[in-house]
């Protein structure tokens, strides 16, 4: 093993987490997950050392490294499905959200939660930003509505609508912090420029300006949307069995703008990853951007060059369908 593995870690329907050796694409480790819920989603301590399994209704963290198949910690207090879960860059805090309309953030050392966010529904998704200040998460939720938060207020500083009465399945904040992403269950996508800024008073001010609007997967529910590391590409996973890799862009306007150096932003279509047979859930990139992971209902999980688009390992060892995946691969 290196001084600094890759950590791989799938899980699906069939209650176990499996890591695996990414370049031998053997599983060295199951952990049976032995609650009588499924497992919804995972992430992955910025050290490495730490999973965490969202469930119904808990979270649990378990030691990467450790012998013990039992958590270390377990975390209660939503009431229904765990819809998202995700560490702050330090791994101090970690934020999740739930089906019963709450969005919570916790004490990972203290193992208890410091502040609760009410919602109006069912929280689908959520997406801590990036900045320093650790302030500001974004949520999606049941009634299509995309919200900015701030934890210390307790109050929304910015909502949007991306298209009225349709649900918003995945939410994503690009690395840079100025992007939102939002992928509904109509296959549509919203990015959003957030803008930030200070009010007299001192406190922040947010806006949701919508950038850009397109057609991901026709028709079809998106389940996932992601931005790489290096913030140049932007995945979309689906009910449609694909997962595709964007590019967003900005250009001069088309000839006949009537506004002078006028910008048009859209996004480019770069890969279409063709290889499931079954809806695709989750995916997770590399720290380096090269690389894809995809998981799916048909019980596999796949590892992608984003360059090519081509498939350089397949994971399979779960016995039912694969929802969720976590990835880390950094070097420092």
């Amino acid at each position: 093993m290196e001084d600094i593995p890759v950590i791989l870690v799938t899980a699906g329907y069939d209650h176990t987490i499996r890591m695996w050796d990414a370049l031998k694409s053997t599983c060295t480790r199951t952990i049976p997950y032995t609650t009588e819920s499924q497992i919804n989603r995972m992430a992955l301590s910025s050290d490495k050392h730490y999973l965490a399994v969202a469930g119904n209704p808990s979270v649990s963290l378990y030691d990467v490294f450790g012998s013990s198949d039992l958590p270390v910690l377990k975390l209660d207090g939503h009431t229904a499905n765990v819809t998202a879960v995700e560490f702050t860059q330090d791994y101090k805090f970690l934020a999740t959200s739930s089906e019963d309309r709450t969005i919570r953030w916790w004490d990972v050392y203290a193992g208890s939660c410091k502040y609760v966010l009410n919602n109006d529904s069912i929280v689908n998704d959520i997406a801590i930003h990036p900045d320093s200040r650790q302030e500001l998460v974004v949520s999606c939720d049941q009634d299509g509505l995309v919200r900015v938060w701030s934890w210390r207020r307790k109050e929304i500083l910015a909502e949007a609508e991306p298209q009225p009465d349709v649900a918003v399945r995945s939410i994503a904040v690009s690395p840079n912090g100025h992007l939102v992403v939002a992928g509904n269950n109509l296959g549509q996508v919203f990015v959003y420029r957030l803008v930030i800024g200070t009010t007299p008073q001192g406190d922040r001010s947010v806006e949701l300006e919508l950038h850009i609007n397109f057609e991901a997967h026709e028709g079809y529910r998106i389940t996932r949307t992601l931005f790489s590391s290096n913030g140049v590409y932007l995945a979309t996973c689906s009910s449609d069995h694909t997962a595709k890799l964007w590019r967003l862009t900005e250009g001069p306007a088309a000839t006949g703008d009537a506004r002078e150096g006028a910008i048009q932003a859209g996004a480019k279509l770069e890969r279409s990853l063709t290889y499931h047979h079954r809806w695709v859930w989750d995916a997770a990139f590399s720290s380096d951007s090269r690389y894809l992971v995809t998981v799916s209902t048909d019980t596999r999980a796949a590892l992608w060059d984003v360059a090519t688009g081509e498939i350089i390992r397949e994971f399979k060892s779960h016995q039912k369908g694969v929802v969720c995946v976590a990835l880390n691969d950094a070097t420092g």
